[in-house]
């Protein structure tokens, strides 16, 4: 699994994390946002893991790559 970083910013009285240059809504304590954020990097790991998956799975070919969630 890719790690994910983030980190938490204290902003107009609420806290927010940051991934990528995104920053996530405010959450009211820096309990909160760590663990929105912890769950946020899970989420997209998740996500890149798949997506490198579906990469190996389909080279070479001619077809764009989709990632897709089972039911």
């Amino acid at each position: 699994m890719a790690d994910i970083g983030y980190y938490l910013i204290e902003e107009n009285g609420g806290w927010r994390y940051v991934i990528d240059s995104e920053r996530s809504a405010s959450f009211s304590s820096r309990q909160e946002a760590e663990d929105a954020a912890r769950s946020a990097a899970m989420r997209r790991s998740e996500r890149e893991d798949q997506l490198e998956e579906g990469l190996e799975d389909t080279f070479p070919a001619s077809d764009p790559v989709s990632v897709t969630r089972p039911r």
